[in-house]
């Protein structure tokens, strides 16, 4: 039998516990180099947050102080960008800008451009005609209503045709032509306008000069400078310009919504364990597997799916401020710009209508003056190029646009068809006040229709009249009764 010293029992157990000390320092090591490594990638990714977070104030900040935050900032600038956006050749806000400019020209001219009822006269009729033949009342005028709201005026030369005798409408569109329209009167803001433009080697478009009498103007946000030589011009400016880079960042902000969307699609699954070993145990089983969202996990840690809490939060807010002041600019409410369910209080939704039709109806009144200056024109050239026909009269024949809008329309069932149902207003002052009312027509018509109506209650009356003077004709056949009176009351 192996008999151990005591000496020797004391030398094997502090061996054991020297191994055991040096394997658990092992492990202390193995354990701190990982802590260690962590801890450098988690310095790395703090670094690169705040490298990033640097790079953007300093951009920010750049941005600030070098003002390009609007890069719109010239009328050719934000001309030539709304045009770009409207047709679909912008990557960003085309949706948006083309449903405002046709919202808004349509409200402006909503049935088309009609003539003011007036007797028939030789002025009335060539203005008719000249309307129908550049068809002003098929929808050239709401094309013109759409340059409009695109670069902010609109300039139409007015030429005389030989062949059809008709004066023909030709559109200068200012991105095109670049003209200056400067006042040449003694009022420096009204007219009659000089309007001139210089050569453009690219378009190919030649020097030109035109006078008021040939031409029909009107600008819109009007502002006044003076070129080179002192002398007001004027400018108009679309009502877009201010807010084109707001219409941006909401272009923007959908973007980002759309790939936040897609990126969170699918949560990510994140589970807890109690250690770094068991974590890299873990994964390494996951990964083997070939483990997908969807498929049943079984472990021995805590699962959670990790997404963003409220993610979408801030970029909505986003998109809700810069619609009020896109709001604001044009007068369209939020609704009208395609964003109905951010609009949740409908007494709110139906106020925003009156400052909209305040501003339709000063636009209406400028686009009344430009029609009437080019009916006025019309005339002139006219008689000009027929000097040995019939002289034509100025300022006889006015245009005639009405705005158009669902509180109009309200206003016309609560308040003035009753008046005209009860007689405290007559019939055909109703009838001028509904926009698109064929009023001469259906004058002709009631006139028609009032004139056999009393005819035919006159044929009554002769009738009865007859049958009251004559006591012979009965009543219930309109035959004469046979036999005499006398005969008859003895036979009843």
């Amino acid at each position: 039998m192996f008999l151990m010293t005591k000496s020797k029992l004391l030398s094997i157990i502090k061996e054991g516990q020297a191994a055991q000390e040096i394997q658990h320092n092992k492990q202390l090591a193995i354990q701190q180099q990982k802590a260690d490594a962590q801890e450098e990638r988690s310095a790395a990714i703090r670094e690169a947050i705040q490298v990033t977070n640097v790079n953007l104030m300093l951009r920010l900040q750049d941005t600030v102080a070098n003002s390009d935050y609007n890069p719109y900032n010239t009328h050719a600038l934000q001309v030539t960008e709304i045009m770009g956006e409207y047709s679909g050749e912008q990557d960003i806000g085309s949706d948006l800008i083309k449903r405002v400019i046709n919202i808004s020209a349509a409200l402006k001219v909503p049935n088309g451009l009609a003539l003011q009822e007036a007797p028939a006269s030789p002025e009335r009729a060539y203005i008719t005609k000249f309307m129908e033949i550049n068809q002003l009342n098929e929808g050239v005028c709401t094309e013109l209503s759409k340059e409009a709201e695109k670069q902010g005026q609109v300039l139409c030369q007015l030429i005389w045709d030989p062949n059809d005798k008709m004066v023909k409408l030709h559109y200068l569109p200012w991105i095109d032509y670049q003209y200056t329209v400067r006042p040449i009167g003694l009022n420096n803001m009204t007219p009659p306008y000089e309007i001139k433009w210089q050569n453009d080697a690219n378009s190919k478009i030649t020097e030109g000069t035109l006078t008021n009498e040939e031409v029909a103007f009107v600008a819109f946000n009007m502002r006044f400078k003076t070129d080179d030589q002192l002398r007001l011009v004027i400018e108009g400016s679309p009502t877009l310009g201010n807010v084109l880079q707001r219409i941006d960042d909401i272009g923007y902000d959908l973007v980002d919504w759309r790939q936040t969307n897609k990126l969170y699609a699918h949560p990510t699954p994140s589970i807890q364990c109690e250690d770094a070993e068991e974590a890299e145990a873990l994964q390494a089983s996951i990964t083997a597997t070939g483990w997908r969202t969807g498929s049943m996990m079984i472990t021995s840690g805590k699962l959670t799916m990790v997404v963003p809490d409220n993610f979408y939060q801030t970029i909505k807010e986003s998109i809700q401020t810069n619609l009020q002041v896109v709001s604001g600019a044009t007068g369209l409410s939020i609704a009208w710009l395609g964003f109905p369910d951010l609009m949740a209080n409908r007494a709110v939704s139906d106020s925003l209508g009156e400052p909209l039709e305040i501003v339709a109806a000063n636009d209406i009144t400028s686009w009344k003056s430009f029609y009437e200056q080019m009916f006025d024109n019309v005339i002139k050239i006219r008689n000009t190029n027929l000097a040995g026909g019939t002289q034509l009269k100025t300022g006889v024949v006015k245009p005639m646009l009405r705005p158009m809008s669902d509180r109009i329309w309200q206003q016309l069932i609560r308040l003035y068809l009753p008046a005209a149902e009860s007689g405290v207003m007559s019939r055909e002052t109703f009838w001028s006040m509904i926009p698109g009312f064929p009023l001469s027509d259906e004058k002709i018509r009631f006139a028609a229709e009032l004139k056999e109506k009393q005819e035919h209650e006159a044929e009554v009356a002769v009738e009865e009249q007859v049958r009251k003077s004559n006591p012979d004709n009965r009543a219930d056949t309109g035959q004469q009764s046979v036999g005499s009176r006398r005969f008859n009351n003895e036979r009843g």
